[in-house]
């Protein structure tokens, strides 16, 4: 009868022990990426929804910046203000007026957690 030695048992063992941490680390990885994932989701309906109200709501004296929480986990900022293209004339009156929409939802710290929109919108104006 034949056996195995000892130092092949220890360096079968050893293989296992790194193929396991491997494994491990790359389930760990996973798990991260989808947390983030659904993070980046969450953060996009909530901001997809706050510009649509943001539009509805828009008049010609929304002009400004507001901020809130939805849950603990995320925070939003919209900010309305009005639009200038680089070749309008100083002084010209127009008879539609665009406005800029930015929202903006955040989940954590870092820059990278952050879904930011961002439109332009006409409105007419009122005589």
């Amino acid at each position: 009868m034949r056996g195995f030695t000892l130092l092949e048992v220890l360096v079968a063992f050893l293989i296992l022990s790194l193929s396991v941490s491997v494994l491990m680390r790359i389930v760990s990885q996973s798990l991260a990426a989808l947390d983030n994932a659904e993070h980046h989701q969450t953060a996009l309906q909530l901001a997809e929804s706050k510009l649509a109200q943001v539009l509805v709501d828009l008049d010609s004296d929304s002009q400004g910046k507001e901020e809130g929480r939805v849950d603990r986990d995320y925070r939003w900022q919209s900010e309305v203000e009005p639009y200038h293209f680089s070749n309008e004339e100083a002084g010209m009156h127009y008879l539609i007026s665009p406005w800029l929409i930015r929202v903006s939802v955040s989940w954590g710290h870092r820059p990278a957690e952050r879904v930011s929109l961002s439109t332009i919108r006409l409105l007419q104006e009122v005589q």
